[in-house]
């Protein structure tokens, strides 16, 4: 089954900050997320490909942060009147939906902290 990109036209009703973009650039950045996540996601038939509503959500995660990138400073904060805020990068969190982790590193990318080794007595 073919996955149901997001339109500029229904963008809106999934996130209400989109209504304020043109929609020139709500088409760019939706067609800049869907080439992400179809260079992204397993191949159609791989048992590891998640389910297309989930790829989905991922292209909507995406689009988000490329308008927060878009709005954002040089330092990567938004906000303005002394709130600002550093958003997260959210192309990390849509590449996890597309490839979730199994085993080896947890999902923060990170190895832990070995188990220590007892001493022998």
């Amino acid at each position: 089954m073919a996955v149901d990109w997001i339109t500029p036209d229904e963008l809106p009703d999934l996130w209400d900050t989109a209504e304020g973009i043109d929609e020139d650039l709500r088409a760019d950045m939706l067609d800049a997320a869907q080439d992400a996540c179809e260079a992204w996601v397993p191949e159609v038939g791989d048992p590891e490909r998640p389910r297309d509503r989930t790829i989905r959500l991922a292209q909507l995660t995406l689009v988000r942060g490329l308008w927060n990138d878009a709005i954002a400073d040089e330092g990567g904060s938004i906000g303005g009147d002394g709130f600002d805020f550093n958003p997260p990068w959210l192309a990390r969190e849509a590449r996890r939906m597309m490839r979730p982790p199994r085993g080896g590193a947890p999902a923060t990318g990170h190895e832990p902290d070995p188990e220590p080794i007892p001493e022998s007595v």
